[in-house]
């Protein structure tokens, strides 16, 4: 019986889904916010509410429907990202893992997925977002920022992209009533994170894993190891530079922490916030 009313609803959400999709592409309204955030928030929503097997049943439906009736292989590619990044923030939201965690692998993900679309995309259609954004850092002055801005743009946008998706499925999921446990508690902390923002790092063994991987590549660069193929390349540094930010914030996060219990004077925080913030800037490749 359960089974039976989750395929009721899942059925219905495709249906709804594909009626909206359709007049949201058809009219060009759907171009802005509705396939990068709409898109995989519905699906999100789904997987909250129907699970695995019948939100991957509704992927697969209502991405053949749209593409046929609508013909354009670049938003069938487009919303084949949106739904899968929908479907990882559904994963990931009823975990046991930290919300720090979630990013970090959604994130990782996330570039991966974009790499791989970015492929497909380039051979289907002939656009590729990786060579937009190398027109983006070509236009610097300073060309030895070049490639760092090129990898951290691709690192950034999933990045932002999921925090989005996490986000706003959680706010909507409590109107909709259809959190449960570990998505409730995932929800409290981000409602509540000016309370509790400087106790919310990594897991130990996600810190771990992100430092010895950041310890790798460099160590791969220093002996001079060097990966030609653009996309295992860009995948590589893209990676990198994610696991870079989330070792940083913790890191920071933990002496602050700290400093706070040991001598509780704001001034020595904010000291040591403007170091940090000077030798980010001025130290780190």
């Amino acid at each position: 019986m359960n089974s039976t009313k989750k395929l009721t609803e899942a059925a219905l959400l495709t249906s709804l889904f594909i009626v909206i999709t359709i007049i949201a592409i058809g009219t060009g309204i759907g171009y802005a916010a509705y396939l990068d955030f709409v898109i995989p928030v519905f699906f999100c929503i789904i997987y909250l509410k129907c699970g695995f097997k019948y939100t991957v049943l509704s992927s697969i439906s209502s991405l053949v429907i749209v593409s046929l009736v609508l013909g354009n292989i670049g938003t069938a590619i487009w919303m084949s990202q949106s739904i899968i990044l929908g479907i990882l923030c559904g994963i990931l939201l009823t975990k046991t893992t930290t919300i720090v965690d979630d990013f970090v692998y959604g994130s990782i993900v996330g570039v991966i997925l974009m790499v791989f679309i970015d492929i497909y995309a380039s051979a289907l259609i002939g656009y590729s977002f990786m060579n937009e954004f190398q027109g983006y850092a070509n236009m610097l002055h300073i060309k030895k920022y070049a490639n760092l801005v090129y990898y951290m743009c691709i690192a950034l946008l999933p990045m932002g992209t999921i925090f989005s998706i996490y986000c706003l499925s959680l706010f909507l999921g409590k109107k909709l009533n259809i959190l449960k446990d570990n998505s409730k508690k995932k929800l409290y902390m981000i409602k509540n994170f000016k309370a509790c923002g400087r106790y919310i790092c990594c897991s130990k063994n996600v810190f771990y894993y992100c430092s010895i991987y950041i310890v790798l590549i460099e160590v791969l660069n220093i002996i001079g190891i060097k990966v030609d193929q653009t996309y295992i390349k860009t995948i590589l540094i893209s990676s990198e530079y994610v696991c870079f930010y989330f070792v940083i914030r913790d890191a920071f996060t933990l002496i602050q922490n700290y400093l706070i219990l040991k001598n509780k004077k704001p001034s020595y925080i904010r000291i040591f916030s403007i170091i940090t913030v000077l030798c980010i800037v001025f130290y780190l490749k």
